[in-house]
């Protein structure tokens, strides 16, 4: 990192406005997924010892050397843990300081014991049960492998059922902020959308954000539809679109973008110029593994995050970007800050494997910015 200073102040920042995002309000939904995070054996030393399977195309080449025979490969199952965009988000948004409402299939009628960390710092509204992950973890990135289960269920009409209207619309209009995560699972989000359009006032003050979570299984008629809706959200209120590098490239694809997301700082930013004009939303934020650049409000940059090579978890880093970065536009932070922000509660924790507080994040900045941080 050439130049600490912008780390540091966005440091100082972030402590000087943790009371402002005590005071916010901050909507999360709608799915909910227990994780099984999982080691693939590379080679079994004994009973206890073994080498994982250390990067992504060493798995792939292990299953790809299968073809036309066949093979074995060992899973490890490490721990249970919550997990699906919005929990993992509201976890992220909580830890920070704001008030979040977490609305999702946590279980039902009882709650899933995995969401009770969720449960002691978020209000939580669940309207089913949850779907299961296994997160094949690797050095280089994850395999998410989804079991919808009641996923599936995840509907405007349930949210009626369980919530109501009335309900629904003061969790929307008494937040600052809601989080609309996992369009790609949720096959019934365009629904909960043109709801959303329906019920928001022109001129509305809540600003909304949409994760739309790995959009390639879904077809591009699909992802033409909800890019449409999210532009019609925008015309009443403030969105902002959050991309992972991959999801930016399909994204800029299907609006006709012919330059593809570089993975760099200046890369990322340029890339979330690029959609917000084109879609013309109030914000467009992007991250990569060691990068993260955004445009919000006339805003933008770009900036490296604080890469960690050997991540003690890699699942649900992506949302606690997503989460940090919330959090410091809701705290009202300049867009750098926020994105140290988001890059703080993400580097965080894949080193901790659990969700930062504001000090925590704070602290970690720190140390980065005095060349102390470890990985």
């Amino acid at each position: 990192m050439s130049d600490s200073k912008p780390i540091i102040n966005a440091a100082e920042a972030i402590g000087a406005r943790k009371s402002v995002m005590r005071s916010k309000k901050f909507l999360v939904g709608f799915d909910g997924f227990v994780d099984e995070i999982i080691h693939a054996v590379g080679t079994r030393k004994n009973n206890h010892d073994y080498e994982r399977i250390q990067t992504i195309a060493e798995f792939a080449g292990r299953i790809a050397s299968a073809a036309g025979k066949s093979a074995n490969i060992e899973l490890v199952p490490l721990l249970e843990k919550l997990g699906g965009n919005g929990p993992l988000m509201a976890m992220a948004a909580a830890g920070m300081g704001a008030q979040v409402t977490c609305v999702g299939m946590l279980g039902y009628p009882e709650l899933h014991p995995v969401f009770k960390p969720l449960k002691s710092i978020c209000k939580v509204v669940s309207v089913g049960a949850p779907g299961h992950t296994d997160a094949l973890e690797f050095n280089d990135g994850k395999l998410m492998l989804g079991k919808l289960n009641t996923i599936k269920d995840m509907c405007w009409k349930r949210l009626l059922e369980v919530v109501g209207e009335p309900v629904l619309r003061e969790l929307f209009f008494l937040s600052d902020m809601v989080a609309c995560t996992n369009w790609t699972m949720l096959t019934e989000m365009e629904e909960i959308i043109e709801n959303m359009i329906r019920m928001v006032p022109e001129g509305c003050k809540v600003k909304f954000f949409f994760d739309l979570a790995d959009p390639e299984k879904r077809e591009r008629k699909d992802l033409e539809k909800v890019l449409n809706q999210i532009m019609a959200l925008s015309k009443k209120t403030e969105v902002i679109l959050g991309l992972n590098l991959r999801e930016a490239e399909q994204v800029s694809e299907v609006l006709g973008l012919k330059i593809k997301p570089e993975e760099s700082a200046k890369g990322v930013e340029a890339a979330a110029i690029r959609v917000r004009e084109r879609m013309g939303l109030y914000g467009v934020v992007v991250h990569a593994i060691k990068y993260a650049g955004a445009s919000v409000g006339g805003e933008s940059a770009g900036i490296e995050g604080p890469y960690c090579a050997k991540p003690k978890l890699s699942t649900g880093a992506g949302d606690h970007f997503n989460g940090g970065f919330c959090g410091g536009i809701m705290a009202d932070l300049p867009v750098l800050d926020a994105l140290y922000t988001g890059v703080g509660a993400s580097g965080w924790y894949v080193r901790n494997a659990r969700s930062p507080t504001a000090d925590d994040v704070v602290g970690l900045l720190k140390q980065w910015g005095t060349g102390t941080l470890k990985d």
